[in-house]
């Protein structure tokens, strides 16, 4: 059952209120061990087939279930107050209400007795939230289990066991969920607790070092940085693989790569991507992206660390003999030079300006890897202004916990721009985008982190706002 609880602050005007609600009679009032409890019913009973059918219609056929032709299928719906001493209770459920009074008149436990709620209450440390949720997760999924299994709901079958076994969500013992402010702006924060019996040590998943941001420049749109791409790629692929529809387009999707590079995706490719790595949009006036469009002023970059640089240059050697088998020569494997860093670019004709792709090891065990050779110029040896030094960055990342699993980040200034460069001029000069514009350009940055600590796992999300000018 769902239930609102809200304090009553001004009764005198509460009594004014109810007053209004009960004059036309649409509620009945009774009594619960002395509690006053207000009811009143909407819509259908399951016995009440009093409304004659309505004719047949596509509309009809399209609803299932059909509660046109079925009254019986119509629910009864209602609305139900309880009067609580210095507290208004609603909720549908008139059971639900009787509980709630039973629990408060019987000294019973209740939530704020509850230890894990108060170790979720605590939180955060961030300051006082402006919205706080605490969460049950094994009584979720019990209350989901049993929802799916309602007919007129028309939730198709779900395996919730190849999903996520009962036994692995147990071991959270609670969740708790917050909005709060702060000098930079919004926050929202999870925290999920662990329950003692399956406590483990996940702190090795956080990033003690991040070498890999510094690979970055400061003025990148977009950037998702991490550890150990090729387990997160197990990882993700076991949930897949868990799934009918989805494993069937895992498998699919392995069968392109092995039928068109002789590669094994898995093997070949994820396994050595060992180390750091990080994935970015950038803002470059050369690439590949530019020789289609003179005005895309954008590159796509893969910063990755192995630890198995053998492994790693056979599959970008193999890589390239497969794409010069099949464009049969018109694409020609290069090897440059930018400032007495090695470069190796796919070019089309052997012109630079129409490279597809470059890359470079800028150290023993780093790949950056490029959409062309001239977008990795601005990369190599390494940027001119790197990620970790920039304020908009440090800004959007210095409040959120570190070490962690690595960091979201959007420079939302650059992105935008960026972005408003393919609006059409009939929609740039329109007044409404222009107060779109505004809006949205109160927003700096945008960043997130998931952290593990000894109680369970954090994850943080920042929205950075512009400040308000006096």
């Amino acid at each position: 059952n769902f239930v609102m609880l809200a304090p009553v602050k001004d009764e005198r005007s509460f009594e004014s209120f109810l007053s209004k609600i009960t004059a036309n009679g649409s509620f009945k009032q009774r009594k619960y061990k002395g509690i006053t409890i207000l009811e009143t019913k909407t819509g259908l009973s399951e016995k009440d087939s009093t409304i004659p059918p309505v004719p047949d219609s596509p509309l009809n056929k399209a609803i299932k279930p059909n509660i046109f032709k079925n009254p019986n299928l119509r629910r009864e719906r209602g609305s139900v107050i309880g009067i609580l001493p210095g507290h208004i209770a609603v909720t549908s459920s008139r059971k639900a209400i009787e509980k709630l009074i039973d629990i408060n008149q019987q000294k019973t436990a209740t939530l704020a007795e509850n230890t894990h709620f108060l170790q979720t209450i605590r939180q955060p440390k961030t300051g006082k939230p402006l919205f706080a949720m605490y969460q049950d997760p094994a009584g979720y999924l019990a209350f989901f289990k049993e929802i799916i299994k309602d007919p007129n709901l028309g939730v198709p079958p779900i395996d919730l066991e190849s999903l996520i076994s009962e036994e692995e969500f147990k071991q959270y013992k609670s969740v708790g969920s917050f909005l709060t402010l702060q000098k930079e702006g919004m926050r929202f924060q999870i925290n999920t607790y662990l329950a003692p019996e399956f406590n483990r040590n996940n702190l090795t998943a956080n990033i003690q070092t991040q070498r890999i941001l510094s690979r970055m420049p400061a003025a990148t749109y977009s950037a998702v940085n991490g550890k150990n791409l090729n387990q997160r790629w197990q990882a993700i692929s076991k949930l897949f693989s868990s799934l009918p529809q989805a494993k069937d387009g895992l498998e699919m999707f392995r069968g392109l790569i092995r039928s068109n590079t002789g590669l094994d995706f898995e093997r070949d490719i994820m396994s050595w991507m060992d180390g750091e790595f990080a994935f970015f949009m950038f803002p470059t006036k050369g690439g590949f992206f530019q020789a289609i469009n003179p005005n895309s002023n954008m590159g796509i970059g893969l910063a990755v660390e192995t630890s198995n640089r053998t492994a790693a240059e056979t599959t970008l050697k193999k890589l390239g003999n497969f794409i010069t088998s099949v464009s049969k020569g018109e694409v020609q494997i290069t090897q440059k030079n930018i400032k007495n860093q090695p470069v190796t670019s796919w070019d089309i004709d052997g012109d630079a300006a129409q490279s597809l792709l470059a890359y470079s090891w800028v150290d023993d065990n780093t790949l950056i890897l490029t959409t062309g050779y001239g977008a990795i110029a601005d990369l190599v040896p390494q940027p001119y202004i790197p990620l970790d030094e920039a304020y908009n960055f440090n800004t959007a990342t210095n409040s959120l916990p570190n070490p962690n699993t690595g960091y979201f980040y959007m420079n939302m200034g650059s992105f935008l721009s960026w972005m408003y460069g393919f609006v059409p001029s009939e929609y740039s000069n329109n007044p409404f985008f222009g107060m779109f514009k505004q809006a949205i350009g109160s927003v700096y940055s945008i960043s997130a982190t998931n952290s593990f600590n000894q109680e369970g796992e954090q994850f943080d999300f920042l929205v950075v706002l512009a400040p308000v000018r006096k």
